[in-house]
């Protein structure tokens, strides 16, 4: 019996195809948490999803745990034509999706005056390709169920608005996708590939091994699969093959790859077979009295952003500070408390890695608001430093979150088990158990995340100006 294909087998797909193969094929098996498993799948907790669709009038849910027993019940409820089924569960051979949502819409199926087009609820408040492959999914199922192919999939964001993508214009990739799927189901492993993307899958250990055994050249950070494709066909099979290559003899093998992109690839190599970094540049950053360091935890399975972090250096003093938010009713006032402290420190750098920050920050600013005076400090002051990384430093790593970074310049956090993954599920435990030991723990998590950004600012400006 062939293995079920799911909307989050696409989702695996894209992220990384070998962790389909090991889930089918691998003799251990690997349960994940099932608040990992939603958080990786850009999904809500329910309470979440019910919020979000409170509005609707006919609303059914599904709740049998078996799937048999839950496509049953989503069938049963499609022939009596309810306007919302929730939770539903749509099953052919091995095909089985979990649509968060069906919602009946007018026309004609084997049904009736009406059939059913599938939504899920996501927290990314954008159209990602992994959703459109799930949607492509749902599409199919359901034409199996009711003879009719909806022509639109749709998603709805945590601040329920829909976005809705026309099937018929992702069909072909994820027809061509579902047919890769199948080949790696009956037993195809794919060419391996490290991607930031593996990391989320339960079998990164096992991936980045066998990379790292071919000396492949996807351990190089960010490099396209297309790159590696003209690299293989010029000869250039490994890191340290292409470590050894001059600029001049890669420009002759590979001529349809800008020279700078050649030249890039070629140090990253050279950084990783020799386990050292490479200055490209120096850094510009701004000479001030004060200094602010800036992290936000967020729990995405509650769309809610509860910890706003700061460190503060001033005269060779430092200062953690938190504004805090237990519950989304206080999401207001912890930013209102972190705008004052912007108001406080209007000529002061504030640093981050990476956009997120960025992205809250322009959220929260439309969505309770903020002063003339702070919105203009924010523009004006916060630097990424991860942008200020990539133009000047070639590091000897695949990855460049803040954790690979600051760990190779020896930065240590406290927690053996730090990540942003497991800090949610810190979060979600404290919302249970109110354990003021895990919440310290939360803060201590933050706390090392600002202080490792200041290690990383620290450093460059010992080593890059």
């Amino acid at each position: 019996m062939l293995s079920r294909i799911t909307e989050k087998t696409f989702y695996q797909y894209i992220k990384c195809p070998n962790w389909v193969y090991f889930d089918v094929h691998a003799f251990e098996k690997r349960v994940r948490d099932p608040l990992m498993d939603r958080l990786i799948d850009d999904g809500l907790l329910d309470e979440k999803q019910r919020e979000i669709i409170s509005d609707r009038l006919d609303v059914v849910e599904i709740n049998a745990e078996d799937p048999d027993e839950a496509f049953r019940q989503t069938l049963e409820f499609m022939r009596e034509g309810r306007q919302t089924i929730f939770h539903s569960v749509l099953i052919d051979k091995n095909f089985v999706g979990h649509p968060d949502l069906l919602e009946k819409v007018e026309g004609r199926s084997k049904l009736g005056d009406f059939y059913y087009v599938a939504v899920d609820l996501k927290r990314s408040r954008f159209l990602r390709d992994d959703h459109k492959f799930q949607g492509c999914f749902y599409a199919e199922l359901l034409e199996r169920i009711q003879s009719v192919k909806p022509i639109q999939g749709y998603i709805i964001t945590p601040d329920k608005i829909v976005i809705p993508y026309l099937i018929s214009e992702f069909e072909g990739e994820f027809t061509l996708t579902l047919s890769e799927i199948e080949k790696i189901i009956v037993g195809t492993q794919p060419v391996h590939f490290v991607t930031s993307g593996c990391k989320q899958s339960p079998w990164f250990k096992e991936c980045r091994g066998e990379s790292e055994a071919c000396d492949d050249l996807s351990l190089l950070n960010r490099v396209w699969r297309q790159e590696v494709v003209r690299l293989l066909k010029a000869g250039v099979k490994t890191i340290s093959e292409l470590s050894l290559k001059s600029l001049v003899d890669l420009e002759r093998l590979v001529p349809d790859v800008s020279s700078s992109r050649l030249e890039i690839m070629r140090d990253q190599a050279i950084a990783i077979k020799e386990q050292r970094h490479i200055f490209r540049g120096t850094v510009e950053l701004p000479v001030a009295k004060t200094e602010v360091f800036f992290d936000i935890e967020s729990d995405p399975l509650r769309d809610f952003d509860y910890l706003f972090g700061v460190l503060t250096l001033e005269n060779r003093r430092e200062s953690y500070q938190s504004f805090f938010a237990a519950t989304p009713s206080q999401e207001k006032d912890a930013w209102d408390e972190f705008v004052a402290f912007v108001e406080g420190h209007l000529d002061a750098p504030i640093y981050h890695f990476g956009q997120f920050e960025v992205e809250v920050v322009n959220r929260f600013g439309a969505r309770y608001g903020i002063s003339a005076i702070a919105r203009e400090a924010l523009e004006r002051n916060m630097i990424d430093l991860l942008e200020v990384v990539r133009p000047t430093v070639i590091f000897p790593l695949s990855f460049y979150s803040l954790k690979d970074i600051a760990a190779y310049l020896g930065f240590e956090w406290r927690a053996e088990d730090a990540s942003g993954a497991n800090s949610v599920l810190w979060f979600e435990e404290w919302l249970k158990k109110k354990n003021q030991k895990l919440l310290q723990k939360i803060l201590e998590y933050n706390e090392d995340d600002v202080r490792a950004t200041a290690h990383v600012k620290k450093w460059l400006c010992e080593n890059a100006m």
